[in-house]
């Protein structure tokens, strides 16, 4: 397979051209101010691509894909540039695909819970929209300003994935040949968005966790909810994390909660800073063994989320508080709450019964650095207490984590960070060095798989026969491999 070509001056006059008559001068930049913008994606390395280009369509995606594929260019999508993961990485000289001005609501069926999508709409615009309709959608740990296509796909930590793991049901990809083809049901003319699974095999899970490296996707039809008469955020304290795991465990299998996450004690200590007021104070506790929780503060807190009739409501917090004393817990009054954490409290608040995204301001407290594995229930007991053994040798504070159920309990997700100074270097890649070498310990020994594809750590390397499998439905769809590159999800010398 040939090389992605590196463009000459002249050429890239050549493509300019060519975008510009196919979707509009408008739509085209290549000026420096712009492109210097688009040229990196932290905590990647600067590269600065050779346009950046804002299609309005599907039709004017798929003219820069023709366009890019003809010459050899390598294309990276972007959809609202909130993603800090690497994600994002711009190839030198490449095209940028910002597709942040396909932002339209095309429906909203509340009588088959499904909404259709363009790539572009973020979640401030969706989730005001659905509360219009008196519905909701599952929303994650991130910014208002993020996409919703673009975080469903990458199988989010969001506020359903308990019940609800996959999110999309229908989508509509570009090809770097041209071909435009929807997934689900409306694969037929006159059908809805409805189904995922028809008569077909299911496409949607291959442009999933793809991170752009095998389809544009221009538009999505993804899960809402109806808002139900009344919901709940209930508290449940623990001692310990194997206890909270355990109640977890219980309430699902008696099909009690829609959503529930296990909280660390520094986790919900570090809600109260507020970076954002300048005389903010960092409570000492942060900078405690965060192996040991402070006295008079639970080791682990279980936030329950729950909705339903106002009866059931009352039934399920009576279920909590027996289930919680079973494993040796007790559940929190709203007051109790209140007065142990406040200030996390009132984010949970807003994130499960508003529907509506929290943004904690306390990642200021230096450079977010996180970890993240699935396992199994019995084995994430055994990797909670190894992994924050290991970040606390670091000597980095606070240990931040907190995990949570997907799919019913079938797995357990695991995410553990810190704030080591950004000006630290030496400290930062003793971090790094450490979340490698968790990386493979976890995996071997607690049967861990990766939450996500990462640049540094390729673990679809170790995939074998699967991996094998991709690279051909790869080669079908991008034999040129113009398609986000970058992001080492597929290496050249390997297609």
């Amino acid at each position: 397979m040939e090389r992605l070509k590196i463009l000459r001056s002249a050429d890239k006059e050549i493509i300019a051209q060519k975008l510009r008559d196919a979707i509009g001068p408008e739509k085209v930049k290549d000026d420096d101010i712009v492109l210097i913008t688009y040229a990196s994606d932290p905590p990647t390395p600067y590269r600065k691509p050779g346009f950046v280009v804002f299609p309005e369509s599907r039709e004017d995606v798929k003219s820069v894909l023709l366009i890019a594929n003809e010459h050899r260019i390598p294309v990276t999508p972007i959809l609202r540039g909130v993603n800090t993961a690497g994600y994002g990485i711009p190839s030198e000289g490449g095209i940028v695909i910002d597709l942040r001005r396909m932002d339209k609501i095309i429906e909203i069926n509340t009588d088959s819970g499904y909404a259709v999508i363009e790539a572009g709409v973020n979640f401030d615009k969706f989730t005001t929209a659905l509360l219009g309709k008196g519905f909701r959608c599952s929303v994650p740990t991130s910014p208002g300003g993020s996409a919703v296509v673009g975080n469903y796909l990458s199988r989010p930590t969001g506020s359903l994935c308990n019940r609800h793991l996959d999110l999309i049901i229908d989508l509509e990809v570009v090809l770097p040949d041209g071909t435009i083809f929807n997934t689900g049901s409306s694969q037929f003319p006159h059908a809805g968005s409805h189904m995922r699974y028809g008569p077909h095999p299911d496409l949607a899970g291959i442009f999933t966790c793809a991170y752009g490296t095998m389809g544009i996707v221009t538009k999505a039809a993804v899960r809402i909810y109806p808002i139900n008469e009344a919901n709940r955020v209930n508290l449940a304290a623990f001692d310990s994390f194997e206890s909270a795991v355990d109640f977890v465990k219980d309430i699902i299998n008696n099909n009690i909660p829609e959503h529930c996450i296990i909280w660390n004690w520094q986790l919900y200590e570090t809600f109260a800073v507020d970076l954002s007021k300048r005389d903010a104070v960092i409570p000492p506790q942060l900078h405690m063994d965060p192996r040991h929780a402070p006295e008079g503060k639970p080791y682990s807190v279980v936030t329950t989320f729950m909705s339903g009739y106002e009866e059931m409501m009352a039934a399920s917090e009576k279920m909590l508080e027996k289930v919680a004393m079973k494993y040796g817990g007790r559940t929190l009054s709203d007051e109790e709450g209140e007065k142990l954490l406040p200030v996390a409290k009132a984010g949970w608040d807003v994130l499960y019964a508003k529907y509506h995204q929290i943004e904690p301001t306390f990642f200021g407290l230096g450079r977010y650095m996180v970890w993240i594995m699935l396992t199994e229930p019995k084995d994430v007991k055994k990797m909670e207490k190894w992994a924050v053994e290991e970040l606390a040798k670091v000597g980095v504070t606070p240990v931040c984590y907190y995990s949570q159920p997907f799919d019913f309990g079938r797995s357990m997700f695991f995410r553990i960070f810190c704030f080591p100074d950004p000006y630290n270097q030496e400290l930062i890649e003793k971090v790094a060095t450490t979340y490698q070498k968790m990386f493979q310990t976890a995996m071997e020994k607690y049967g861990a798989i990766p939450m996500r594809h990462k640049t540094q750590y390729r673990s679809i390397q170790l995939t074998n026969g699967y991996y094998e499998a991709l690279k051909k439905i790869k080669k079908a769809f991008d034999p040129n491999n113009i398609l986000n590159p970058s992001v080492g999800l597929f290496r050249e010398d390997e297609l």
